[in-house]
């Protein structure tokens, strides 16, 4: 039987022929994963042997890699905001820069008793993330997709906030009749001939849901219809917080302008990329 190390090296090897950057990382991390240990106790403990059911399925694990399945799917989660959620092909895979509009709500919550909706809540990852930091704070996720959904709510369970949340089925704001002091939403922002330019036989865009990135042919499809429909649910001085892929930040700053007045503002993420654009509706 091969040890540790050696299967840990096979793998690394296998990935970087495949030309995954990313080969030495996400092989330590797919075995750790498959032998249920920290990768400290992998590195720590090279001469370990791999029993051989270890290994077969360490070895389909670094198959599908090699292919491009994202290490979120092989692994069946990731982490978000200091939280583990489930994930799988069902939902988009969140992204670090999102933490961005979980600290934006927050720092606009700051404790306080508001109703919050979150647009295409996908995994439910911003959603969550709020409620599990602002425990007074009313929160109601949307998504037009059932599957999305189910994956959001197993996460609201795993992470004991489903009774703080209430999941609903339907196209942006459409489910919310009543009135709202924030809107949070990560909508599809990829125009469609610059996804099909991202979407290559080894990159994640390959395995997420299409519905859950595409966005027209300016990316700004469904953000135009969702900030077109908040004077509608918005309070008077509630707050709409859009993530944005920064090339169309300008573009959303206007549609939000003109739907709530007032002057909105755009937030960096941390590698200083516009991220966030915050508007409130005018008094």
């Amino acid at each position: 039987m091969r040890t540790w190390g050696e299967e840990r090296d096979a793998g690394t090897a296998a990935l970087r022929a495949a030309g995954i950057a990313t080969a030495v990382l996400d092989a330590d991390v797919l075995l750790a994963h498959v032998l249920g240990v920290a990768k400290e106790t992998l590195y720590a403990h090279p001469d370990m042997e791999l029993s051989h059911g270890a290994m077969r399925r360490y070895r389909e694990l670094v198959a599908r890699r090699a292919k491009g399945e994202p290490v979120a799917y092989l692994r069946g989660f990731k982490e978000f905001y200091g939280l583990r959620f489930l994930v799988d092909p069902r939902v988009l895979i969140p992204r670090p820069e999102t933490e961005t509009l979980v600290e934006a709500a927050r720092s606009a919550i700051a404790g306080r008793s508001l109703t919050v909706v979150d647009l295409g809540t996908g995994s439910g990852a911003v959603a969550i993330a709020i409620a599990a930091h602002e425990p007074a704070a009313r929160v109601i996720a949307s998504d037009l997709s059932a599957d999305a959904l189910a994956v959001a709510r197993a996460n609201a369970v795993e992470l004991g906030v489903a009774e703080r949340i209430e999941f609903r089925a339907g196209d942006l704001l459409g489910p919310i009749s009543e009135t709202v002091d924030m809107v949070v939403a990560n909508l599809p922002y990829l125009r469609d001939d610059a996804l099909d330019d991202l979407v290559g036989e080894r990159t994640s865009l390959a395995f997420e849901p299409r519905l859950a990135v595409a966005a027209g042919t300016d990316g700004l499809a469904l953000i135009c219809r969702a900030a077109n429909d908040l004077p509608r649910v918005l309070a008077a001085g509630g707050l709409a917080l859009f993530e944005v892929d920064p090339p169309i930040a300008d573009a959303v700053v206007d549609l939000l302008r003109r739907a709530l007045g007032g002057m909105p503002t755009v937030m960096s993420d941390l590698a200083g990329q516009a991220r966030v654009v915050k508007a409130a509706r005018a008094g």
